[in-house]
């Protein structure tokens, strides 16, 4: 695919580079030349320019782009690409990142495809507190569906499925036994060992 990352601090220039290596076309475009420098090793087109710059933006090829990226530490340039991206070019494909967790509701009035690494951070930390696994995850309904596992505690042994009760927002979608899946069906009993297999929607539309 032709992807174009617009931002190249730590996080686009990490993304760039495992898109490369996955076979990617991959067009940076940053304002900053000394960011641009870091990412010098990195075996893709590099422009310097502003992001928001329509001829900047066709420089990058975003005419024949599959997919903009735009991962700038600023929410408003990130907004103002994807609008350029969606509305003028018809770019297939844009996701945003949300560097601030309060400008979501901005990004969702807009009905931007977005992604906050502050937010799904803490909930890396709260799986790996809760001693859960993350084990992957799906697009539904234009919806990103996460799933993690996590160990029963030994005081619900015995008990069944339809007795439990997860975190707000997270549905136990079944119970892993012996390395076998079974779905969450609510008359299934508990036992020692068993793990459940939870579900939760991820941020971003």
């Amino acid at each position: 695919m032709q992807i174009i990352v617009v931002g190249c601090g730590k996080v686009g220039a990490s993304l760039a580079g495992v898109l490369v290596g996955q076979g990617h076309d991959v067009v940076i475009v940053e304002n900053d030349s000394q960011l641009l420098r870091t990412a010098s090793e990195l075996d893709c087109i590099k422009i310097n320019g502003v992001p928001i710059d329509r001829d900047v933006l066709r420089q990058a090829g975003i005419e024949t782009a599959d997919v903009v990226c735009a991962v700038t530490q600023n929410d408003n340039i990130n907004i103002m690409v994807a609008q350029i991206a969606e509305h003028v070019f018809s770019v297939p494909r844009v996701i945003t990142r949300i560097f601030n967790p309060g400008s979501r509701p901005v990004f969702e009035s807009f009905g931007l495809e977005a992604i906050c690494s502050t937010e799904l951070t803490v909930q890396a930390f709260l799986r790996r507190i809760n001693r859960e696994q993350e084990i992957g995850q799906e697009n539904l309904f234009g919806r990103q569906v996460l799933y993690s596992r996590s160990p029963v505690s030994p005081d619900v042994v015995g008990e069944t499925v339809a007795n439990l009760t997860a975190e707000t927002g997270r549905l136990i979608f079944g119970v892993l036994r012996a390395n076998e899946l079974l779905l969450a069906d609510p008359g299934l009993e508990i036992k020692a060992g068993d793990e459940l297999v939870l579900a939760e929607l991820g941020q971003g539309g």
